[in-house]
């Protein structure tokens, strides 16, 4: 048997309290959230100064050659399957990682809605909406091998 507190080994059954079985569960969302939440936090320390690095300063300064607001240098870039993807991380995954921030900090300030339902629709969903957007705007812009 399972200690207090300790999660069941494989073929244990978890008990209550007063002794009565009960299946742990697992929060497969909750999982997918952290998972967001971590990667967009990745993307949001890593790549997004990588990405103003590359394109905001060293491109300016003629030291590595970027894509401008020409269109015969932009074109061809954003044609590239790679390029949109790398795009769309770029854009998309930090929504999640902002919105699971935010929604948390509502709950450590005591906003008892941020728990509810509604709350993590408004977020996760404002999110996954964001990405929706960028999904459409990049399949829309330049096709794929332009």
């Amino acid at each position: 048997m399972s200690s207090k507190g300790v999660l069941p080994i494989h073929g244990e059954v978890a008990r209550s309290a007063g002794g009565e079985q009960r299946v742990p569960t697992t929060a497969f969302s909750h999982l997918v959230f952290w998972f967001l939440f971590a990667q967009g936090g990745i993307v949001a320390a890593i790549l997004i100064p990588v990405h103003v690095l590359v394109q905001g300063i060293l491109g300016p300064l003629n030291i590595v050659p970027v894509v401008d607001r020409h269109y015969d240098t932009w074109a061809p870039a954003l044609g590239n399957p790679i390029v949109k993807l790398y795009l769309l991380v770029l854009i998309a995954v930090p929504f999640f990682h902002f919105a699971h921030r935010i929604r948390y900090l509502l709950v450590d300030l005591g906003l008892k809605a941020a728990r509810g339902m509604p709350a993590q629709v408004v977020f996760y969903g404002g999110a996954v909406l964001v990405t929706l957007v960028t999904i459409w705007v990049l399949l829309t812009t330049v096709p794929i091998g332009s």
